[in-house]
């Protein structure tokens, strides 16, 4: 047996010995959707910046930087400055303990807006689990052969199996050493891709002109720069999947301690990967971007690296795999069919479910970032606006934040099918607009109040 197989049967046999233990101790829905809220500092950043590094942040992002330049770093940088903006909002997350995003919404706008945001952020979320299936597939087709699609099915089921039986709890304990694997497989590839290419400036002179440009280049205008940051970076403030781990923490600083860990983590990593993908267009030119990544283990890292390398890509799929499944089972459980405390038997079984649903919408997809882009696109064009007007308490009707829901992301999502960025704008400003309505709407109700109690 080769050394990357030996490093995939090791890392396939620790996920299922990890799974099946959890599987017999886990011993309560909270423990399965929120690890019990007993999630320190590091194990928050650890575990948030596992969940970050997934299919998008390794293979998208380095297909990225092999398009269009070390732009492709944006796509992780936007994050960054999401979290940011989100350390300010963690004292109002922390204040209603939650299981979800939509009962958080719940909370402030009534069932209605809670039930409409639950399916909007399920159609949104299914793209995400499958590009991570996706993404492990075209690693495993490349260095083992066979059909991508099969390989899609095979880590696909591992990821669900793994994840519906250990719930968040296995996610909070395993995350902080593959983080620890993921960051080690990253830098250990960029270095010697980077000596194979002759130093910087053998790399510099292998790229076309305009690569190495930042923080603008040909394939990266201020106006896509921008769509990207409400798109991408968004997400990263109000996602379910990074409020999960505010959900799960013990505490507001153990929170922040967790978003500053992730942020010194993930900030350098952007510009690690793209230097991979930089390397690929170097060495690969002919070469699809999203096989770049793959193409740089097989043929630059010696066999001990390359089954390292291919542990750690498996690993930060899995990481970002298994945390939106859990938001997916918890939202229907918790949101759709109303259970307070839900059973494991019936989010094990809505976790298999909808594993299965994204899954399907993987292999059907365009690539890892076409399939997270549009899922972004509807999650944060319908409700960026209601989330923000929530957690800064100027919530809006429970009538206007439907709207927004609905026009916002029917709009956005229309200008991302049809490729129209100022589509894609116009959801979030008909969603601000109609914010603004509501508010100036208070305000005369409130003057009117006024004038008749003074009459």
């Amino acid at each position: 047996m080769n050394l990357p197989a030996a490093f995939m049967l090791l890392f396939t046999l620790i996920i299922a010995a990890i799974g099946i233990y959890n599987l017999y101790h886990l011993r309560s829905a909270e423990e399965f959707l929120v690890a019990g809220r007993r999630s320190g500092g590091l194990t928050t950043g650890g575990s948030l910046a596992a969940t970050i590094l997934g299919g998008s942040s390794t293979l998208g992002l380095a297909g990225l930087a092999f398009a269009q330049g070390l732009t492709g770093s944006w796509w992780l940088l936007v994050g960054a400055l999401g979290l940011l903006c989100l350390l300010i909002f963690i004292p109002a997350v922390k204040a209603q303990p939650a299981y979800t995003l939509p009962e958080l919404i719940g909370k402030w706008y009534g069932l209605e807006v809670r039930r409409i945001a639950s399916v909007l952020i399920l159609i949104s979320w299914l793209g995400i689990v499958g590009a991570q299936a996706n993404a492990a597939g075209r690693i495993l087709s490349t260095f083992f052969g066979g059909s991508g699609s099969g390989w899609t099915l095979v880590c696909g089921g591992v990821f669900i199996l793994y994840t519906a039986a250990g719930g968040q709890l296995s996610v909070i304990r395993t995350d902080l050493v593959q983080i620890l694997l993921i960051v080690s497989g990253l830098v250990g590839c960029a270095a010697l891709g980077l000596a194979a290419l002759g130093g910087p400036a053998g790399l510099r002179a292998a790229l076309p002109p305009g690569h190495l440009s930042f923080p603008l280049s040909p394939g990266m205008r201020p106006g896509e720069l921008a769509v990207l940051l409400l798109v991408v970076g968004s997400t990263y403030l109000i996602g379910p999947d990074m409020l999960s781990r505010v959900f799960c923490s013990r505490s507001v600083p153990a929170a922040r301690r967790g978003i500053v860990y992730t942020l010194l983590i993930i900030v350098p990593m952007a510009f690690v990967i793209a230097l991979i993908g930089l390397e690929a267009r170097a060495a690969f030119p002919g070469a699809s971007p999203e096989a770049a990544f793959p193409l740089m283990i097989k043929n630059i890292l010696p066999p001990a690296l390359a089954g390292l390398a291919i542990a750690a890509l498996i690993a930060a799929f899995l990481s970002s795999a298994d945390t939106t499944l859990l938001t997916m089972s918890a939202i229907i459980t918790v949101d759709l069919l109303g259970r307070k405390q839900p059973r494991l038997g019936h989010l094990r079984l809505a976790t298999c479910l909808c594993g299965a649903a994204a899954l399907l919408t993987g292999i059907l997809s365009g690539g890892i970032i076409p399939a997270l882009l549009l899922g972004y696109t509807i999650f944060s064009g319908g409700l960026f606006v209601p989330i923000l007007a929530g957690l800064t308490g100027s919530r809006m009707s429970r009538l206007s934040a439907a709207l927004c829901i609905v026009c916002g992301g029917g709009l956005a999502c229309a200008g991302k099918l049809a490729g129209l960025d100022l589509l894609i704008a116009a959801g979030f400003l008909v969603s601000l607009l109609i914010f603004a309505g509501d508010c100036a709407l208070r305000s005369l109700r409130s003057l009117r109040a006024q004038r008749a109690d003074n009459g």
